[in-house]
């Protein structure tokens, strides 16, 4: 965990939202490959349709920890190869799991490579890299030194917390400033690091990491082109208001309405705060308010989840402010998920 870290800085990503063309086939592969079970299920019912909720699943995968899975209303492109396509998505697994989980990967006829000794996005351990059945991309992370908490999701399938998330950028100096500024981040500097590499360290030890291009690829290309894409990033409860206020001191609220903008807007228009989508969903927004919703400048959209430390330590947290108990303030009742 790193020491003294600074107001508001990002302690975990709590979880992140993927796209699906098949829920079915793809809670399948939560269940079987993440160990996870359905934990919130969006509703299915008419009045949500004609408001355009999405379609979909929260898998928890261990104590704290969600895979949201959206199904699309289009089909998701073909995916790039193995370890070279963006978004991905780690978990921390065991050094000593790791011939287990790619036999355990073998026997579920889950697409994988083999596992890859590597240090080039800031940190040493072994990595095994798998696709879901849309094609999204994952990988099972054995760090050399797991940080503390790292398997605190520990599950049957024996797979830990989120350990990363690898990102696009075509700026790595404009991102870096952003997460230095705005979320308390500091790069991970040594001589493994890859060229056009960007890791950042989170304070419990995990990382985001972009990776340069110049184009954004069509699966980069966040929550207002992939229903409900995002992840979450967890900072300490006595900050989330002020982590919250930053972002609304530097970045503009989006003038484009939820959910509306074009691909070549959404790549183009900046860094901004936008209205989550359960207050566009569920009710008619006061515009002296701002969104919860953020995005980097590359259109990767997040939002923050309250965490209070568990015996003074960040390594094991319990959930405080949450963004659902700051979008309350947005609309004049209650929000009820099961409309």
């Amino acid at each position: 965990m790193r020491a003294n870290p600074r107001t508001g800085s990002v302690v975990w990503i709590d979880h992140f939202v993927i796209p699906t063309n098949d829920l079915t086939a793809h809670g399948a592969f939560m269940e079987q490959v993440f160990g996870g079970y359905v934990r919130f299920r969006l509703p299915l019912t008419t009045q949500a349709r004609l408001r355009g909720t999405p379609i979909g699943n929260f898998y928890q995968i261990g104590r704290y920890h969600d895979i949201g899975v959206f199904l699309q209303d289009k089909m998701l492109p073909p995916p790039k190869p193995l370890g070279e396509g963006y978004p991905r998505f780690g978990f921390f697994v065991r050094e000593s799991d790791v011939d287990y989980h790619r036999c355990r990967l073998d026997e579920l006829k889950v697409t994988h490579s083999d596992p890859v000794r590597t240090s080039q996005d800031g940190q040493e351990g072994t990595a095994i890299y798998f696709y879901d059945p849309c094609g999204n991309q994952y990988e099972f992370w054995a760090p050399k030194e797991l940080p503390p908490g790292a398997m605190e999701a520990d599950n049957p399938a024996r797979v830990g917390r989120i350990s990363h998330i690898v990102l696009e950028s075509r700026d790595l100096g404009k991102t870096a400033a952003f997460y230095t500024e705005l979320c308390g981040l500091d790069a991970i500097e040594n001589a493994d690091v890859a060229e056009h590499t960007l890791p950042l360290q989170l304070v419990g030890g995990g990382r985001i990491v972009y990776k340069q291009v110049a184009e954004l690829d069509e699966r980069s290309l966040g929550h207002n082109v992939w229903k409900g894409a995002h992840m979450a990033l967890v900072v300490p409860d006595d900050d989330f208001v002020a982590a919250y206020q930053r972002f609304w001191d530097k970045l503009p609220e989006s003038k484009v309405p939820f959910g509306q903008e074009s691909t070549v807007k959404t790549a183009e228009i900046g860094p901004r705060t936008e209205l989550h989508g359960f207050i566009a969903n569920y009710g008619t927004p006061d515009p002296t308010k701002r969104g919860t919703y953020v995005y980097d400048p590359d259109t990767t959209g997040f939002h923050l989840m309250g965490g209070e430390a568990l015996d003074g330590d960040f390594a094991h947290y319990a959930y405080g402010w949450d963004d659902v108990k700051l979008l309350q303030v947005h609309v004049d009742r209650p929000i009820d998920h099961n409309q």
